[in-house]
């Protein structure tokens, strides 16, 4: 039974991120050219189906802390990361949170 949306638990953030690494690695392999990639498809949609709740606190420190330092070791650091691929409403409080972090700003291209 799924319970209105999920969280990725903190031991699992470097699978995750591997998960990205790899599924951009086979992308490109296969022919298929990667632009960028976003964190979650509506990080605040508690949904009856699959989903995945992320605050704005823990997709920066993702991208900081996980993918966006994976994304660089394996040479895939010209790939975008894209944060809050959302609806407009909260892209400001989302956006601030995110760039007010020098470390994480370093990896963000953008806001969705």
């Amino acid at each position: 039974e799924f319970k209105r949306g999920g969280k990725l638990l903190p031991r699992y953030r470097a699978a995750w991120a591997r998960h990205y690494v790899r599924f951009a690695q086979e992308m490109m392999r296969s022919g298929m050219p990667l632009w960028g990639l976003s964190v979650q498809n509506e990080p605040e949609a508690a949904t009856a189906w699959e989903s995945c709740l992320w605050t704005a606190e823990e997709e920066r420190n993702f991208v900081r802390d996980f993918l966006g330092p994976m994304l660089r070791k394996a040479n895939l650091g010209h790939l975008k990361i894209i944060i809050w691929d959302h609806n407009r409403d909260g892209m400001l409080e989302r956006a601030s949170i995110a760039y007010s972090d020098p470390a994480a700003a370093e990896y963000i291209w953008g806001v969705g």
